[in-house]
């Protein structure tokens, strides 16, 4: 009885192990694959931002800021859509896990952004001059 016990226990601890595991190894999915997708600016924090002019000329500019969409392949085109219609492309490539380099296609200076946080819903970038941009995912790619 004590061996049909302790083999019972042990297969239930197996069986335990296996499901967290499998399921923390899917969690950390490709960067890539998580950027992949449509999302809308949610918000902007300028309160850290090291240039103040920055932060009057991005308010005043654009009224629109949160109707952008952008669309992000894996293979690294950004597709930056108002309304329906394409305003700009531009393209991007992760640097290790933690930055992501954007330019546009004829331009050879890419700006540098640091991932704060990156999942299957949110996308939170910082500029070198510390405005923090939140994404939302609105769609996954098809």
């Amino acid at each position: 009885m004590k061996t049909i016990f302790t083999v019972l226990v042990l297969a239930a601890l197996g069986a335990g192990a296996y499901f967290y595991f499998s399921k923390k190894h899917s969690a950390s999915a490709d960067p890539k694959e998580l950027l992949a997708g449509k999302w809308k600016i949610d918000s902007v924090n300028l309160t850290h931002s090291r240039d103040s002019s920055l932060a009057l000329a991005f308010l005043v500019s654009d009224s629109n800021l949160h109707n952008y969409e952008f669309d992000m392949n894996k293979k690294g085109l950004i597709i930056q859509s108002l309304n329906g219609r394409t305003e700009d492309t531009s393209l991007y490539e992760m640097t290790g896990g933690e930055e992501l380099l954007i330019w546009r296609q004829n331009d050879s200076v890419k700006s540098k952004w640091r991932i704060n946080t990156l999942d299957s819903l949110n996308l939170v970038i910082q500029g070198k001059d510390s405005a923090v941009f939140t994404f939302k995912k609105i769609s996954s790619p098809i």
